[in-house]
């Protein structure tokens, strides 16, 4: 079968089922044997708005998406040609299995997957339908070109940048599998949770915070970054408990301490109770005095003792 638009004739390849009824074909070249491989969506007018022709025209015009190849209405259809880059590329879901790949060259891919999508100004609809790994395509020289899906091309303005990343942290979740399950790199789950958290306000702030990290971990000997086993990353998990329960312990007594500090303060600081006086108990009268008072009545009180001990005195009668 072969689709004409404009002025070039495409062979198509293989036709592509979609769920919103748009025909996609993947289709060569025939006047030119460029090698490389272009996708064509087909819609028909009745079901095309001014704005969808509008947003293609002004990416066209702006110059800076060259993937987007052509767009025109023809028998019916408005139909849009993007470029999917080099036949002889491999999707990275391929390229991915197995230890072919260095952790250096996957962080080389990671890097030139967020150049291309700067560089080529990759509108988020494109952007948006690409970031999966069936559809981001590498060349032996790490040449990298998208498959872009337009199946969703008549909701173009439903696409935003914070879905993009979104999915784009599911293409590096797959790019860095095994170093994520075996916790070899810590610094790359801080990264993507951050692109999850939407931190990023656009494709350059998120390649600014990839860069240097992937700079600084393609240094490392790969060999000497050891995959931690789960009975060493349960015993990890039990050492960080037992320390977190060390640190409670030491707040706990220094909360002790100034407690204790305080309350004596307050017992120093305060004025010492009354004690309550009671005149008497019952019938018994209690009679209060200095301590020489007592000591003369205690005399008198034994002199008095020793008299009536003593025979013959007394009263005469």
């Amino acid at each position: 079968m072969i689709i004409r638009v404009l002025d070039r004739n495409y062979f198509v390849q293989q036709t592509l089922s979609s769920e919103k009824g748009l025909l996609q074909y993947v289709c060569t070249n025939v006047a030119e044997d460029d090698g490389r491989v272009y996708r064509i969506v087909r819609i028909p007018l009745n079901e095309v708005d001014t704005g969808l022709i509008r947003y293609l025209s002004d990416i066209f015009l702006a110059g800076r998406f060259k993937e987007l190849k052509q767009y025109a209405n023809e028998d019916g259809y408005l139909q849009v040609v993007t470029d999917c880059g080099a036949q002889k590329a491999k999707t990275m879901k391929e390229l991915l299995p197995g230890d072919t790949l260095s952790l250096k060259a996957r962080l080389s891919m990671g890097e030139k997957l967020l150049e291309r999508l700067i560089l080529s100004d990759v509108p988020d609809f494109f952007a948006q339908g690409a970031m999966d790994t069936e559809h981001i395509f590498c060349t032996d020289a790490m040449d990298i070109s998208f498959a872009f899906d337009l199946e969703n091309l008549k909701n173009f303005r439903d696409a935003e940048n914070a879905e993009v990343h979104r999915r784009l942290r599911k293409v590096l979740n797959e790019l860095f599998a095994k170093e994520l399950k075996d916790e070899r790199i810590p610094e790359l789950k801080p990264f993507l949770d951050r692109i999850s958290q939407n931190e990023f306000p656009g494709n350059m702030a998120l390649y600014q915070a990839y860069q240097p990290l992937a700079a600084e971990l393609a240094l490392r000997d790969e060999g000497a970054m050891e995959g931690k086993s789960l009975p060493f990353r349960i015993w990890e998990k039990i050492k960080a408990f037992f320390r977190f329960l060390r640190s409670m312990f030491f707040v706990v007594v220094i909360l002790i301490a100034i407690a204790y500090l305080v309350l004596s303060i307050i017992n120093f600081v305060s004025p010492p109770k009354q004690r309550d006086v009671y005149k008497s108990v019952g019938d018994l009268e209690i009679v209060s005095g200095t301590a020489e008072d007592e000591t003369e009545e205690s005399s008198v009180a034994g002199q008095q003792a020793e008299e009536k001990e003593k025979p013959g005195t007394g009263v005469a009668k």
